[in-house]
């Protein structure tokens, strides 16, 4: 077999980790792109246009990052983390039945069965229909508030999808990929556009083509040497290859919006549509002091839980990596998260959610809120190019449907990438994509180094 040329669908973390592994083996590679602008479900945007309020709307954490090969890669262009995690002491929480505030050894106390309980579902269970059954089994019949929304609302953003839906041991090791042991949890300072940066840093202007919406895939002939790949557009554009490696979100790929000729083989069509797809929205807000801080130099989250419960009112303090860089100036900024059906209606309705964010706002801090210098919302859900997030394990979902989400079709000629498509690497996560793409690309390579031995 040989590689004349490889397409590459999709300009995230997995399409340009392939094509640079790609060019490093002398292989010509190019990118196609339905946005205008790389990155994919990495967005970092300033969001009061100052250089001082640069916020993830999309991926935003880095796990386990001192093995991480994402920070890794990060550290090398020097570009610095801030361990922003909600914990025991730098969390509040409000509750907006009450209309109150919880004491500090509540709040703490809240946080201690909270986790607890998370890890209760890091073992792996029998007898629950679903993660929400398995939940409700361990807050037992009547629940504190603070406890069902903790439990519930935290699992569904880690998901994207309900709890009713998700698979019961969907957090234990009880799947063929590997687990991050969280030790550690970082933001990057600036924003993930810094990797985004790294990736495409090498790679020439003539191999990356944006605002190419790819509209089907097309392998003309069977017979491994001579067939060829085709790539076309919604504007009748074509792209010629050897191969292809696929590096949509599952949302895309659940959604058809891509065709194959040959049609994908029922075993992975089966597979795209057991493996669920989470939606998360984030509505980020710039204000000029940090008003909801009880010490001014010490950052602190804070939740609202709602009435009744649900998956939004979370609010994490991103003011410490709003800078451009290490020591520069920030902006103080806050980001709301909503998942599941508000998330929907966020992306729906942006307006809407950002109002309802700063009326929890002001209910919360009836004294010292001030409006914002500044918002901006993401829209994953109704965006073409993501429709969601990343994939999430429901309970139809069977071991090894991730395996085969990444398995190349058509002797090898259609190959796919993206944090979905584990194996062996971290689910859900821009280091699983960005080992997935590199996959994909070895794949290639050792099969042209395996065709030219014999």
């Amino acid at each position: 077999m040989t590689a004349t040329r490889v397409l590459i669908v999709g300009g995230g973390v997995s399409g340009l980790t392939a094509a640079n592994r790609l060019r490093e083996a002398g292989i010509e590679a190019v990118i196609i792109e339905g946005r205008s602008r790389l990155g994919g479900r990495i967005h970092t945007i300033d969001v009061d246009g100052t250089d001082t309020s640069w916020v993830d709307m999309g991926a935003a954490w880095i796990d386990d990052h001192k093995t991480n090969r994402v920070y890794q890669s990060l550290a090398v262009a020097g570009v610095a983390v801030e361990p922003i995690v909600p914990g025991l002491t730098n969390t509040r929480a409000f509750d907006e039945r009450e209309a109150q505030w919880l004491g500090r050894v509540r709040t703490v106390l809240t946080m201690a069965r909270f986790a607890w309980r998370v890890h209760r579902l890091r073992s792996t269970a029998t007898g629950f229909a679903n993660l929400g059954d398995r939940i409700g089994h361990l807050l037992g019949r009547k629940p504190k508030r603070a406890d069902e929304y903790l439990l519930k609302t935290t699992t569904e953003l880690l998901n994207g999808g309900p709890a009713e839906r998700a698979h019961a041991n969907g957090f234990s090791a009880d799947w063929e990929f590997l687990r991050y042991k969280e030790k550690t949890s970082v933001m990057v300072t600036g924003g993930y556009r810094h990797l985004v940066d790294v990736l495409s840093a090498p790679l020439s202007d003539d191999v990356i083509f944006l605002d190419h919406n790819v509209a089907r895939i097309r392998v003309d002939g069977e017979d491994g040497e001579t067939s060829q790949v085709v790539v076309e557009t919604t504007d009748g554009t074509t792209f010629e290859g050897s191969h292809v490696i696929v590096t949509v979100p599952i949302g895309v790929l659940k959604a058809g919006s891509i065709s194959f000729d040959p049609p994908l083989p029922p075993t992975k069509r089966d597979a795209i549509d057991r493996v669920g797809v989470g939606h998360v929205e984030k509505v980020a807000l710039c204000f000029e002091h940090p008003f909801w801080r009880t010490k001014a130099n010490r950052p602190l989250h804070f939740f609202s839980i709602p009435d009744p419960i649900a998956p939004h009112s979370t609010f994490i303090d991103v003011s410490e990596t709003a800078g451009a860089g290490p020591g520069s100036a920030a902006t103080p900024c806050l980001v709301s998260i909503c998942a599941t059906k508000t998330a929907r209606e966020s992306a729906e309705d942006p307006e809407q959610a950002l109002r309802n964010t700063l009326v929890a706002l002001e209910r919360m801090f009836p004294d010292s809120y001030e409006p914002p210098l500044a918002t901006a919302a993401s829209n994953w859900s109704t965006d073409p190019f993501s429709r969601g997030v990343y994939s999430y394990q429901t309970s139809e979902t069977r071991r090894g449907d991730y395996t085969k989400l990444g398995q190349s079709i058509h002797g090898g000629r259609v190959l796919f990438a993206g944090d979905s498509c584990v194996d062996g690497t971290y689910l859900s996560s821009v280091e699983g994509a960005f080992e997935s793409g590199e996959r994909a690309a070895v794949e290639i390579t050792d099969e042209l180094a395996a065709s030219s031995s014999h």
